[in-house]
């Protein structure tokens, strides 16, 4: 059974059922729990009788492992990673994360400890009866998976038509997103969702991915938005980079080279869309303005990122040549925009 460690913080850490063992532990956090990251090790070295080392980069989720130089240099016995669902190993390739990697790294969810009042998803409701929603899903963080439940008996009890997520098994809870998998909340059926979780690169995602409204429930503000006007915003902004890409000459297709961002197929793909194109390969670990601005000249006219697709939405879409996901890239290739593809 998994095993539940109570280490003071705001939030209850649930470890699969596996021994935990080895001298040497490092634990990677999200930003937002690394300010718990001391009680946290002092909490599972007390536990567990390991020598934790806190892992101080920022890791994206569990695509961004950054096993290569934790290994070559560190070699712990066990990653312990808190707060990612597990990177389901058949969409990236086995490069990134070989099995002999794999079975060292333990996954830890961490379940917020605030509770949803049903007030908050009543008044979610009435922003959705505003858009004359009548098929709702409930899509939800990681660290709000043990919610579902409470919030589709919520939705339930008021007569509204509730269509149930079943999950991904084993990677994802009912309802569980990640910033670039939306597949457990997809269905052509459902017309509108609540979201449960803070800030907007989530649901920015599931608009994306959906073009349905949406009800944002923020537990750690404890407020509820209207989210579809800001996702509609991300949208038009999209069009407008892809269409501009349509007159694209000459690209530039970017590898990225974090663990499980490394997507040959998606690569060799796109190889194939350039083919009456001119093109050059790129790579880079770690991807932004600043090395962006340094390859770049006159020759480029857009550019097109094979690894994270949430990096042209979230991090480049105001950059003055079009940086697109590969769904956009064979959109503007196609000359089509009526029909938006994200995020792959």
């Amino acid at each position: 059974m998994p095993e539940s460690l109570d280490c003071g913080i705001p939030y209850t850490l649930i470890f699969p059922d596996i021994e935990i063992k080895g001298k040497k532990v490092l634990i990677q956090l999200p930003d937002g729990l690394k300010q718990f990251s001391l009680t946290i090790a002092n909490c599972i070295r007390e536990k567990y009788g390991v020598e934790p080392i806190i892992h101080m980069e920022s890791i994206y989720g569990a695509c961004d492992l950054q096993y290569n130089q934790i290994f070559s240099i560190l070699n712990p016995d066990i990653i312990i990673h808190i707060g990612h669902s597990e990177y389901p190993n058949y969409i990236a390739s086995p490069l990134s994360l070989p099995e002999n990697i794999r079975k060292r790294i333990v996954f830890v969810k961490a379940l917020s400890k605030i509770d949803v009042d049903e007030t908050l998803v009543l008044r979610a409701l009435e922003i959705l009866n505003s858009y004359n929603v009548k098929n709702i899903s409930v899509a939800l963080t990681a660290q709000h998976t043990h919610l579902y439940n409470k919030i589709f008996n919520i939705i339930s009890n008021k007569k509204y038509n509730i269509i149930e997520s079943n999950g991904l098994a084993p990677y994802y809870e009912p309802g569980q997103i990640i910033g670039c998998d939306f597949r457990p909340v997809l269905n052509k059926k459902i017309d509108g969702y609540i979201f449960l979780g803070g800030g907007e690169f989530h649901p920015l995602g599931l608009y994306l991915a959906t073009l349905k409204p949406i009800a944002q429930i923020d537990l750690y503000s404890n407020t509820v938005r209207d989210f579809t006007p800001i996702g509609a915003k991300y949208y038009k902004k999209r069009l407008f980079t892809i269409s501009k890409a349509m007159e694209a000459n000459h690209w530039g297709v970017i590898i990225g080279l974090k663990t499980g961002q490394y997507r040959p197929f998606i690569i060799n793909m796109i190889i194939k869309m350039l083919s009456k194109k001119q093109y050059v390969l790129l790579s880079s670990e770690n991807i932004n303005e600043i090395n962006l601005r340094s390859i770049d000249n006159d020759w480029y006219d857009a550019f097109i990122i094979t690894s994270c697709p949430r990096i042209p939405i979230d991090d480049l879409i105001d950059y003055e040549k079009p940086v697109l996901t590969p769904g956009e890239a064979y959109m503007a290739l196609a000359g089509k925009i009526d029909n938006y593809m994200f995020p792959w």
